[in-house]
């Protein structure tokens, strides 16, 4: 069966971050910086900001099992994830899977560079996957679930796949599909962003690059039309326009560009980036509840936090007392508001069991 044109564009989507994915510049763009943002996720999770979730996972619910017989990874990108599970020494085979091939080829260097042969590395589309019935001590998913647009079929393959006592564990975005936010919650994260003093508000020169280097383009005659139809459909050709003119501008004249607001993303813009984004993330924690038994959640946010820091995560240098600080003003408020109910957690930390 021939994959879909959106999980082809998603697989060379991916295949292209590859690239960047590791260097000093792609932490300009992440969103989460390690320091104060690390701390509060691992303290939801495992209730000490200098526990790690992965050992906290294995030392609460695996105890006494370690090495696992044998894990899976679903989305497993260019395998930073199970190269961090095999330095714990968590499994003694690991199969892990990926649409981009580029990330796949990535992940089986860097794997063999380190030792670790007995990952095994392989190019699927995720959505259509065929498991091995009653093998799998764990599933792993880390930030990658909410690219599977087949959830139902994902996880009735998980759920036949584990073995009796196996666990499917998720590290992951559940918010609004396509991260078609509500106003309210977009007014709230542009007005947080107003609090930070300028200096940490700067856009970084390789996010402005990175965005013009994304132009449609570069990318042949076919897309550039159909780019600015969809601008035009979005009321936002001109907008467009500017905002390409000014990034230009402050990469000629080498003075950074400064985030006044942040710009959220239509519909028509997920679909011509990657239509695998976000996809069915809403549709999550419902489809899992259908399939597992929920033995754990934590909720960790990332309501304000992911979009806010998105290319100015950089300028929070963990050795940099006030920009900390700051990070700590911007978790306390979304922290604040969730527990208020104004709105639910768009990240979670979910262990769950087959109901098989």
């Amino acid at each position: 069966m021939q994959p879909s044109n959106d999980v082809t564009k998603a697989a060379q989507f991916w295949s292209e971050e590859s690239a960047r994915q590791g260097t000093r510049a792609e932490r300009m763009f992440v969103w989460d910086v390690g320091g104060e943002i690390d701390r509060h996720v691992l303290q939801t999770i495992t209730g000490d900001p200098n526990l790690g979730w992965l050992e906290y996972t294995l030392q609460t619910h695996f105890a006494g099992r370690v090495p696992l017989e044998r894990c899976l990874s679903l989305g497993c990108g260019a395998g930073h994830f199970e190269r961090d599970l095999a330095a714990l020494g968590a499994f003694q085979s690991c199969d892990a899977y990926d649409v981009a091939p580029a990330s796949i080829e990535t992940a089986r260097r860097l794997a063999a560079e380190s030792g670790y042969n007995h990952i095994q590395y392989h190019v699927a589309d995720i959505n259509r996957i065929e498991l091995p019935a009653n093998t799998y001590d764990a599933v792993w998913i880390k930030s990658a679930m909410h690219h599977f647009a087949g959830l139902e079929h994902v996880c009735e393959q998980i759920a036949q796949a584990l073995k009796p006592d196996g666990l499917l564990i998720i590290f992951e975005y559940v918010g609004p599909n396509r991260f078609q936010f509500p106003e309210r919650q977009k007014e709230i994260i542009n007005a947080t962003l107003k609090l930070l003093p300028r200096q940490y508000r700067r856009i970084a020169p390789q996010s402005t690059r990175f965005a013009l280097e994304r132009s449609p383009a570069r990318a042949g005659a076919k897309q550039f039309v159909s780019r600015v139809v969809d601008k035009l459909r979005d009321g936002d050709l001109i907008g467009v326009l500017r905002r390409r003119l000014q990034a230009y501008r402050t990469l000629a004249s080498g003075v950074d560009m400064i985030k006044e607001t942040e710009r959220f993303p239509t519909v028509r813009d997920m679909l011509a980036i990657d239509p695998s984004e976000a996809v069915r993330s809403a549709d999550i924690l419902p489809v899992i509840d259908r399939y597992f038994e929920i033995v754990e959640k934590k909720d960790w946010g990332g309501n304000i936090t992911l979009f806010l820091l998105s290319g100015i995560a950089g300028n929070f240098d963990e050795d940099d007392p006030r920009a900390q600080a700051l990070l700590r003003m911007v978790i306390q408020i979304e922290q604040t508001l969730i527990a208020a109910g104004e709105f639910q957690s768009d990240s979670v930390y979910v262990v769950a069991r087959s109901r098989q």
